[in-house]
Parts: C-alpha cells; sequence; structure tokens
C-alpha cells in the first residue's frame, strides 16, 4: 500500500463528520486514497466493517489459549512439560518477543540492564549488533549507493545523520524512471530556429502551454500577461527550468536552507511569477520548448495540489482575473467580454405598449474572459459551423421548440466584445467535422443588432418548426395505416413503413401463388398415374422442373384473381410512397436551403457570400444590405487541439521600401508541439491557413480557438523588465552551456554506440563539476552575473542591477578543449570556483558520465599536470560522499554550502559565463 503526503485538514474534517470514525482511521483512508475524500468515503462505504485501518491489540495482550494477560509480555523459555489440549477456537496470535518501549520485556528487569529508550536508540543498538556480528564473521559490509551503473542517474551517499525526519523521505526514481525523463533531445536538437517560434509543452491533461504560446504572440494578450499581478524585483533561476521543476520564492529558499520543514503551498511556484516566467521565455528564449507543468499545480489555478481534479483551462482564466486587481492598469478590459442574459419578448420591434417595461430582475449582466461551448449531443448533431454552436448556445431559447416563443425564451447579447476571444468546444464536442472561420464576425451577437438577431432567430425557429411538421407529415403519409397489412399474416405488429408491409405482403401473395401452380400441376400427374399411364422422359423433366400444364379449379381462380390484387395494390403503394418521400425531401432541401442564407447573414462581407444563394441583390425584395455589413472583425490566431499540438500565427511586420507606402504584414502559421511518440517528438514547422482550419475541424473534439482583432495585433510590445531580461538569460546562457559540453563530449574522442545513445538519452542536467570546469575565462572588469544561484539572482533588486551587465553582447568564442578550459581557470579565481564546485558535489545527485574511455584519461591527466605545474593554482580539494538527499519539491542545490568554503557564501553571479548568444 503506498500512503502519500499528509492529507489537508479539511478533507479530514469533512470525512470525520460524515463517517463518524477516529480521526486516525480518516487520516489513513485519505493516505491509502491518493488524499482524495470521495475515494475515501466510498471505500468506506463497500466494506463499513473492514478492520483495514483499526488496529487491535486485544490479540496481543491475551495468553496462548486466549485467556486475559495482565502481567505484560512473558515468554517460556523452555517448554511446558504437559502439552495442552490442541484447540483452535479462540486461539490468540502467538506469544512474539517485546518491540515497544512502553511494555519491556520482564527479562530486562531481572537483568536490571537498560533498555533503549527510544525507537533511535533502539535503531543504533540493533545496527551495532548487526555490524559487530558481521565483524565477528568475516562478512564484508554492504555496499551503499547506486550499484547498476546502467541505471546511472542517482548518486546517493551514506546516511550519517543520527535521525531522519520520515515525512521527508521519498520514492527513489526507477530506471523505468529514468528512461521516461531522458527522452529529452539533446540539446543541439532542442535549439530554436531563428525564424521559428519557442512554445510551451505539457505533459499533463491540458493545454496551458498552447494558450501561453499563442497569446505571447498577439501583442495585446502578450502585454496583459505581464502587466498582470505584482512584478516581482527578481525571478530566481533553476537550471532544468524548462524541464517544468518550480523555482521557489526566496523566502522558501531560505527556510530550506536554515532546515525547516517546507510543505504545501511552498513547494509550488508563485502563480503570477511563473506566467511572467513562461512570458518571458516565449519572448527571448533560444531553447525551442519549455515545460508549463509548473504553472497548472500552483495554488491560483489548483487550490487542492492535485487532490481534487478540476477544469485547468478555466482556472487559469479565473486567475487571471483575480490576479489583475493587484495591478488595475493591467489591461483586462481589453480581455473581458461583457455580455447580457434577457427576455425575449423586451426586444419585440412590435412592442409599442410604453407601459410594458422590461423586467430588470429578468436581466443578468456576465462577463468572461474564457467561453466555454457546452453542448450535448443532440445539439452538437445539428452543428456544422462555428456560428451554429454560437447560436445554440446564446439562442438556446429561440432554438428549443420546449419554450413558448417569444414570450418564455430568453436571448444573449453582448455588450461590449474583448478584443481577444478564446472559445472552447466544451461538453461532448464535435460529433461531426465542423467548420472553423479563418475570420470571425461578431456583430450576429452585438447588442445594437439584436433586432436583427431576435428576426434571424424567429425565422431559424419558424424553419425548423417547418422541418418537424414536415418530418410529421412524412411520417404519417409513408406509415402502414393497418387497412391492408401484413400484421395478419406474419405478426408484424409495430409501426412501420408502409413500403416495408407491402413488400412482405408482396413476398406471402407470390408465395401463395407458387404454391397454387405446384398444387395445381401435380395433381394433373396423379391422374395420369391413376390411369396407369407410365411417365415418359419429359413427364419427369415436367415434374422436376415444376413447368407442366395445370388447370385451377374455379375456387383456386378466385384465390389466384384476389392475391394478384392485393400484389398490384401494395406496388401502388410503394410507389405512392416512394413520391411522398421525394416530395417531402423536396421540400427538405428548400427548407434547409432557407435555413442556410440565414445563418450566413452577418458572418461575412457581401463580397464574399454568393449573390445567387445569399445575397439576392437582383431581387430588390430579397436583398437586405444590413444584413451583409458585419464590423466587428476577429482573426484567428490559434488553435489548440491537443495537449500535444497546437497551431499558432506567427505575424512579420516590414516596412515598405517605398517611402510613404504602409508597411507590409506578413502572417504565417506554425504548427508547434511536442509528441512523445514520434521520432522526432519537436514539432515546429511551416504550414498554410487550409491546414489550420482542417485541423481545427477535424483533429479534436473540444479544441481551443483564439481570435484577435486588428486592434490587439497593432498593439504595441511593452518591453521584459530588468528582473525577467535578467532570468530569459540566465537560461540561454545556461543552454549555452549545455551546448558546449555536447560539443565537448563529441570532441574529446569519438563516442562508441553506447556512449552516442547514452548522451542522446541522458536528461540534460544544470551546473555540474564537470560544467564549471569548462567556464571559459572572460574580462573580470565588469560584475557579470551567471546562470547559476537560485538564491543570488532571487535576492537581487533593482537597485543591485546598476553594475550588472544586462546586455551579454561582449561576444565570446565557444571553447571545447577541456585542457584549455582548465588553464583559464588556473589563478586568483580558482579557489572560490573550487568551493563553488565542492558545494555543487555534495548536492548535486546527477552528472554526466562523460569520460569512459582512453582519450578522456588522458585529457584528464593533462588537466592535472596543467594545475600542479601552476602554483598560483589551488590543488587542495577535499572530496567528501555525498549525503543522501531527502528533499520535499525541489532542493536548490546553489543553497549547500561547501564544506571548504569560505564563511561568506559564494555568488555565483561573481563567476564569468560569457558566451555568444542571440540577440532577445
Amino acid at each position: 500500500m503506498s500512503y502519500f503526503a499528509e492529507p489537508l485538514e479539511n478533507d479530514v474534517e469533512n470525512l470525520l463528520t460524515l463517517l463518524e470514525i477516529p480521526r486516525a482511521e480518516a487520516i489513513s483512508r485519505l493516505k491509502a486514497n491518493g488524499n482524495n475524500a470521495e475515494k475515501a468515503a466510498n471505500e468506506y462505504f463497500d466494506n463499513p466493517a473492514s478492520t483495514k485501518y483499526r488496529w487491535d491489540e486485544s490479540a496481543f495482550n491475551t495468553g496462548r489459549e486466549g485467556e486475559t494477560n495482565d502481567t505484560g509480555i512473558s515468554f517460556n523459555i523452555q517448554g511446558a512439560d504437559e502439552v495442552p489440549s490442541i484447540s483452535h477456537v479462540n486461539s490468540a496470535a502467538p506469544t512474539r518477543p517485546p518491540s515497544r518501549t512502553n511494555n519491556r520485556s520482564p527479562l530486562v528487569l531481572i537483568s536490571g540492564a537498560q533498555g533503549p529508550t527510544n525507537t533511535t536508540q533502539e535503531d543504533a543498538d540493533l545496527a551495532r549488533a548487526i555490524a559487530e556480528s558481521a565483524a565477528a564473521s568475516g562478512v564484508t559490509p554492504q555496499e551503499i549507493g547506486v550499484i547498476d551503473h546502467e541505471t546511472n542517474s542517482k548518486h546517493f551517499g551514506p546516511a550519517n545523520r543520527p535521525e531522519y525526519d520520515t515525512e521527508m523521505w521519498a520514492m527513489v526514481p526507477t530506471k523505468a524512471t529514468v528512461e521516461a525523463e531522458a527522452a529529452d533531445p539533446p540539446p543541439s536538437n532542442r535549439k530554436r530556429d531563428a525564424d521559428a517560434p519557442a512554445f510551451l509543452r505539457q505533459t499533463k491533461n491540458h493545454r496551458l502551454g498552447a494558450l501561453l504560446s499563442i497569446y505571447s504572440k498577439i501583442p495585446l494578450a502578450r502585454n496583459f500577461l505581464l502587466r498582470c499581478g505584482r512584478p516581482a524585483p527578481t525571478y530566481g533561476h533553476n537550471t532544468e527550468w524548462w524541464k517544468g521543476n518550480p523555482i521557489l520564492r526566496p523566502d522558501v529558499l531560505a527556510k530550506m536552507a536554515k532546515g525547516d520543514e517546507v510543505w504545501g503551498e511552498d513547494l509550488h511556484p508563485d502563480f503570477i511569477d511563473e506566467l511572467h516566467r513562461l512570458v518571458a521565455f516565449l519572448d527571448q528564449s533560444e531553447r525551442s520548448y519549455a515545460n508549463a507543468d509548473s504553472l497548472s499545480v500552483t495554488k491560483a489555478i489548483d487550490e487542492s495540489f492535485g487532490s481534487w481534479p478540476s477544469d485547468v483551462e478555466d482556472r487559469l482564466f479565473q486567475a487571471l482575473q483575480d490576479a489583475s486587481a493587484d495591478n488595475p492598469d493591467c489591461g483586462i478590459e481589453d480581455m473581458v467580454t461583457t455580455g447580457k442574459i434577457m427576455p425575449v419578448i423586451a426586444s419585440t420591434p412590435d412592442q409599442t405598449d410604453p407601459s410594458v417595461q422590461p423586467d430588470e430582475e429578468d436581466e443578468t449582466i456576465t462577463s468572461f474572459i474564457f467561453l466555454d461551448i457546452a453542448l450535448d449531443y443532440d445539439s452538437y448533431q445539428r452543428v456544422d459551423t462555428m456560428y451554429d454552436a454560437l447560436d445554440h448556445l446564446l439562442w438556446s431559447s429561440a432554438l428549443s421548440m420546449s419554450y413558448t416563443f417569444p414570450q418564455d425564451a430568453k436571448t444573449a447579447v453582448l455588450l461590449k466584445p474583448a478584443e481577444v476571444l478564446t472559445v472552447r468546444f466544451g461538453g461532448v464536442g464535435f460529433v461531426k467535422p465542423c467548420d472553423i472561420p479563418a475570420v470571425f464576425y461578431a456583430d450576429r451577437y452585438m447588442n445594437d443588432r439584436r433586432e436583427l438577431a431576435l428576426h434571424f432567430q424567429t425565422q431559424i425557429r419558424e424553419i425548423k418548426n417547418a422541418l418537424k411538421n414536415l418530418a410529421w407529415s412524412e411520417e404519417e403519409r409513408v406509415n402502414c395505416a393497418g387497412q391492408l397489412c401484413c400484421f395478419n399474416v406474419s405478426e408484424f405488429n409495430y409501426r412501420h413503413d408502409v413500403r416495408e408491409c407491402s413488400m412482405k405482403l408482396i413476398k406471402y401473395a407470390e408465395k401463395l401463388l407458387e404454391g397454387q401452380k405446384n398444387d395445381s400441376q401435380w395433381r394433373q400427374f396423379e391422374d395420369q398415374w391413376r390411369k396407369g399411364t407410365p411417365y415418359s422422359i419429359d413427364d419427369l423433366r415436367l415434374i422436376h422442373t415444376w413447368s407442366g400444364p395445370s388447370t385451377l379449379t374455379d375456387n383456386e381462380e378466385a384465390d389466384r384473381e384476389r392475391w394478384e390484387h392485393i400484389i398490384q395494390v401494395c406496388k401502388d403503394k410503394i410507389e405512392d410512397a416512394d413520391r411522398v418521400l421525394a416530395e417531402c425531401q423536396q421540400k427538405k432541401q428548400e427548407l434547409n436551403r432557407y435555413l442556410d442564407v440565414v445563418r450566413k447573414r452577418l458572418t461575412c462581407p457581401e463580397h464574399e457570400a454568393d449573390d445567387d444563394l445569399f445575397v439576392f441583390r437582383s431581387h430588390s425584395e430579397a436583398y437586405r444590405p444590413e444584413y451583409w455589413d458585419p464590423s466587428t472583425k476577429y482573426l484567428l490566431r490559434g488553435v489548440a487541439t491537443t495537449n500535444e499540438v497546437a497551431y499558432v500565427c506567427v505575424r512579420d511586420v516590414e516596412d515598405s521600401p517605398n517611402s510613404g507606402e504602409n508597411s507590409v504584414v506578413k502572417d504565417q502559421w506554425w504548427k508547434i508541439g511536442y509528441v512523445k511518440s514520434d521520432a522526432s517528438p519537436i514539432k515546429s514547422e511551416k504550414v498554410t491557413p487550409d491546414d489550420v482550419l482542417q485541423a481545427a475541424g477535424t483533429e479534436s473534439k473540444n479544441p481551443i480557438l483564439v481570435y484577435a482583432s486588428e486592434t490587439a495585433l497593432n498593439k504595441e510590445r511593452i518591453p521584459l523588465s530588468d528582473a525577467l531580461r535578467m532570468f530569459v538569460k540566465a537560461d540561454n546562457r545556461s543552454f549555452q552551456q549545455e551546448l558546449a559540453q555536447e560539443a565537448s563530449l563529441r570532441e574529446i574522442g569519438t563516442p562508441t554506440q553506447n556512449q552516442d545513445v547514452q548522451m542522446q538519452d541522458q536528461p540534460q542536467i544544470g551546473v555540474t563539476a564537470a560544467a564549471l570546469s569548462q567556464i571559459p575565462s572572460g574580462s573580470r572588469g565588469k560584475r557579470k552575473h551567471s546562470i547559476g544561484s537560485s538564491v543570488a539572482t532571487n535576492g537581487s533588486t533593482r537597485s543591485d542591477l546598476a553594475d550588472v551587465e544586462l546586455t551579454f553582447d561582449d561576444p565570446q568564442p565557444v571553447h571545447n578543449d577541456v585542457a584549455r578550459f582548465t588553464r583559464e581557470h588556473s589563478g586568483s579565481g580558482s579557489s572560490k570556483l573550487g568551493d563553488v564546485v565542492e558545494s555543487l558535489a555534495k548536492c548535486q545527485t546527477h552528472e554526466y558520465e562523460a569520460a569512459h574511455n582512453e582519450k578522456c584519461e588522458e585529457k584528464r591527466i593533462e588537466v592535472h599536470s596543467h594545475r600542479d605545474a601552476d602554483p598560483g593554482t589551488n590543488t587542495t580539494t577535499t572530496h567528501k560522499i555525498p549525503e543522501m538527499s531527502e528533499r520535499k519539491g525541489v532542493v536548490n542545490p546553489f543553497l549547500t554550502r561547501a564544506g571548504n568554503s569560505a564563511p561568506n557564501s559564494i555568488d555565483m553571479m561573481d563567476l564569468d559565463t560569457e558566451h555568444e548568444i542571440r540577440g532577445g
């Protein structure tokens, strides 16, 4: 049974109130069910009498025969002289050695020895006894750490503390977990192309990464995300943040450095800080992708931290609305759509009675950023376009025959649409392909067009009523009336089609006629046999083929005429039914064509619609120009189909070569995502708009669409703050180190096949001893902030940035010669670097095993020889076996103090880690 962390107090109280069980049992049930109160309650109701979570001590406080034992635990050193009778009735558990400190063995009292007083002392005594026994027997001590070199993912040291908190132990990753983490391609494959957009992937069941990737390419939405909430003075750093590992708050890191217990919300990043990091990453990162799962586990989105399932996408927008209160100038008003639900009767054009006023209590004002079109299966069956889905959502009363229209019906109008519309097709989702428009017009649902909208609703309802009546008429005219029915002959006693009934009657009558003919023929041959005339060969042929002469009696002739008449009547009925169906089908097609005309209105300009089918400019009575002049225009900017694949449109504005002319705007669609099952999982390829529209309507049952107005697209992009630029520069520098490390591994020697596979499958890590030993030395004139220390970055303030070089624009060639790296680091700075390396060696849990061949060994010898030759190099290094790291969440390695370091902590920002990077 696998137990989880401590459950929430609210869940414990709810379970106690519901089940009336002891508190200890409630906690045990919650832990055993993954802290899921619903599962724990269901398990209890399935078997209330179960003692699975109840400890019964009575069996251990009785004798062998079940008698009560009030003297404590006793033993029989030697068996009794009399063998007791064997009985399995009321038998109790056998005696056992003492194991509890509160019930000492009588042998301890007799000998006067002092036993252990707590579990720690008891464990220590047991360990000492085992060690002494092993030493006396000559047994080799047990090895500690990872034995199987193939797992090569975690290296553990001895557990040399006197006592450990049991709540801080964690599951050790298995080999399968290591292989799953190794799914990321090598750094060279993860490098972002010059013109390709960076994107965010997600491994859980949500599409937050896709949404933020799309929003980052809409200037207004991007600015809103950056201004939402309060900006942080620093955003920290973690070399594996791009994988989804969290960056904790500075106060949490300080607690962890002191050894204080950290749990709950402190184990997860701050929502606003993580949101800003992801947007900055999408702006200026040199990586092709990062993981957005850390955003989905923040308290603002998932208050239960995975205990209860939640609609992550909907919670994202609720969290954005809540966070916008901290910064009223964030621009949320441009992201929020305001609408009103109102009775239809209040908008009736012929409402002339001034005494009749709309009831304000019946009107409801609502606002949203995220519109979820949650329809049932029957509604989705009638959805062919996106406008159909919106009609069923906003005009549900008018399109439903359950309401008396317009008296009891309500409608929804948009008072102020947002500049960015985000729509999800929720509920059961598409049941057939849906037509998604590349350009969406919201005029059909605007408040200033509500009179036209009511006219459209009335027409749609009338057409639907006509279709319903036509279907009823078709059913009545085609169903069998029962006057001439096959029911009496074949028990066809349910409501059925007259054509089906007539066909059965025809087959039955034809069978009777054939039998009558055969009987008449056989009668002729029987008379011939009675007369003594033998059968000839021709007679036998006629008998075998039932083609002989037949003479019907008067009764048989009458039956034949009657059945032939029935056959003819049934054929006439079939022809009439076919004619009725053809007429109904023609009327149905005509009504559906009228319905398509109404659906088309206010969805496109006049010149984009077919004049003969929709506009009717040549018919003055039918032509209505107000139906074809929409003005509230939105462009499709992104589609999130699944949690692996999305589509985003990137706009590139180029200045016109001719002065005085407008800039040239180019939109390019990209397919982005990470498909783990593919050989090349990273997806970043150009696609056409037709491909996007096809995918939006067919690839997913519940796609998310993002539309933006020209105002949103033409908004000027605000620059990143200094703290965010520092964060993304540090991450880019970390990525440059990964690239340099990969290149050095390849240049040291030609790797074997196994080494090459290991290098590609090995999960990329952050700053390690091997990586730091290869950092090139640059100018020491300026204080340059490195990518390493989370404490250094989190400790920075705005005033501290005065002496920080934020541009990182001085070119520095990427060196790959390990010996040269080492020689450049020999000198005055080596002692500080050695302290940092030692600190990292104590807390790092895994690093590349780069040197596996003779060439690596030669390089290593060369490095040590150079260090020994340089008198200014500090060669004294104390290597300690790293202690086993028990972690809650992610322990930042830069908080670990080096054993030989100076009293003052080392600031990783003092290290020169310049590499040539692209401009942000």
